[in-house]
């Protein structure tokens, strides 16, 4: 039967995505950070979807009906959760391309340094050189003494003077030989040194070639798994339809309904978590009437504060609509990236708030380091949106948690509160928490910059813990 084709396909899919996270790289490549990888148990196998035939037999009683509609209901959940691992693989693959980036630059400025160095060493090698070979002309063309030598060899002059000048003369040409030893010695460290950070350097943009084509294969493997999972919803809901002599809408706003329920479920969980683990220290305690202080239940996502009417919502981490065009690289010299705005005076997180809501529909893009040339990576959103206030956070999504001043547990997350996906210390996305259980952030090439509902993310592995600048 076509269908049921379809329905291992899409769970050897799914099995082939979280893979992703464990394919082997180049020998000069360091493997991803065991955060990373998505633990397979996340990703349930989903079994065949039925036949027509079986739905027809399905509806000989009640029993064999409900029976069947918990088949059905069991492998929508599985497909919603597969493609959370998806997604997640997704990003971790693009944060693993962004943080070689950020290696490689590093590696870069590194080797240029080196290669200064070793320039100037070189010069001064070159200077020495020259002033031994004028000393040694000097020897031969006198007969292997200096010329300051001859009146004391004549015996003329005073007998203190002569002898100061030859111990002066005996002093400065151990101290051209020295300094020539010096020389030579130096700029050959310094030689070797470039040397060996050109080829970190090169070492380097392999391994950041390497991940930016796993980023590419993760994100073409998210579209595939939503697509099949989209096709399979349709065919699911109908027979859903059929089992029930109901309608394709009403299923379809029941199995919605049964989603939103199951994230909401997941994201009280999460924020009900001990906040353990983050090596912070203690969280401050949240004032009476203060938004951190509002519904703390582990039954409902905190709700801090109301997000500005304008603010448009996104319904999920699903492909959105198509991000505007981006420029092909091409072999044009890659441009430098944009410089960080002029911090405000007084900047707040309010501010930065305000920057990264005016970037939404922008596209998500981690090339050419994600800071803002041509687009945002998660962490280059958020660097940049907090330097508009006046506040300088470090590269990557680790950094930034690793970092900041205060560290709170989730239920006490404020407007301006960074979010973070994975498990300590390699988290592998970020996002501004803008209150009301939304996020702002870059989310991937499809979605784009956006604002999300939290609990449509809190299946792939959301941080119990938020970070505050």
């Amino acid at each position: 039967m076509t269908w049921t084709g379809s329905g291992r396909k899409t769970a050897a899919l799914c099995a082939a995505v979280v893979l992703l996270g464990t394919l082997a790289l180049p020998a000069n490549a360091a493997p991803l950070p065991p955060a990373f990888q998505v633990p397979a148990e996340r990703v349930p196998a989903a079994p065949d979807v039925p036949s027509p035939d079986e739905i027809a037999a399905a509806k000989s009683s009640e029993s064999a009906t409900a029976a069947q509609v918990a088949t059905i209901d069991r492998l929508l959940a599985d497909a919603s959760a597969a493609q959370d691992a998806s997604l997640a693989a997704s990003l971790q693959a693009n944060n693993a391309y962004g943080e070689a980036l950020v290696e490689l630059q590093l590696r870069r400025d590194a080797a240029a340094v080196a290669a200064a160095r070793a320039g100037a060493a070189g010069t001064e090698q070159q200077k020495t050189r020259k002033q031994i070979g004028q000393l040694a002309g000097d020897l031969y063309r006198n007969g292997g003494l200096n010329p300051a030598l001859s009146s004391f060899v004549s015996g003329s002059g005073n007998a203190l003077q002569q002898a100061a000048t030859l111990e002066a003369v005996t002093a400065g040409r151990t101290r051209a030989f020295q300094s020539a030893e010096t020389a030579a010695v130096a700029a050959e460290s310094l030689t070797a040194a470039a040397a060996d950070a050109n080829r970190a350097a090169d070492e380097a943009a392999r391994t950041a070639e390497t991940r930016k084509l796993d980023a590419e294969r993760a994100s073409d493997a998210q579209r595939t798994a939503v697509s099949e999972a989209r096709t399979q919803r349709t065919v699911l809901v109908d027979q859903l339809a059929n089992l029930k002599n109901s309608t394709v809408a009403l299923e379809s706003a029941r199995v919605d309904a049964l989603d939103l329920q199951r994230q909401q479920d997941r994201l009280a969980a999460v924020t009900a978590a001990p906040a353990q683990g983050s090596g912070q220290g203690p969280a401050p305690e949240p004032t009476a009437g203060s938004p951190a202080s509002v519904n703390q239940s582990p039954q409902a996502p905190a709700a801090p504060a109301p997000v500005p009417p304008a603010v448009p919502a996104a319904p999920g981490p699903g492909p959105a609509a198509p991000a505007p065009a981006l420029p092909a690289p091409g072999p044009a010299p890659v441009p430098a990236p944009a410089p960080p705005p002029s911090p405000s005076p007084g900047g707040s997180n309010r501010t930065a708030i305000s920057v990264a809501l005016g970037k939404v529909g922008s596209p998500y893009f981690y090339q050419y380091g994600g800071t803002g040339a041509y687009g945002f990576d998660c962490s280059g959103l958020v660097q940049n949106a907090f330097a508009a206030a006046g506040k300088y956070l470090p590269r990557t999504a680790s950094q930034q948690f690793a970092q900041a001043p205060v560290h709170v547990p989730l239920a006490q997350a404020q407007p301006g509160d960074l979010l973070v996906w994975g498990s300590a210390p390699g988290f592998y996305h970020v996002a501004i928490y803008l209150g009301g259980g939304r996020v702002v952030q870059a989310l991937n090439e499809d979605a784009g910059i956006t604002v999300t509902d939290l609990a449509s993310m809190s299946g792939m592995q959301l941080h119990p813990v938020a970070a505050r600048y």
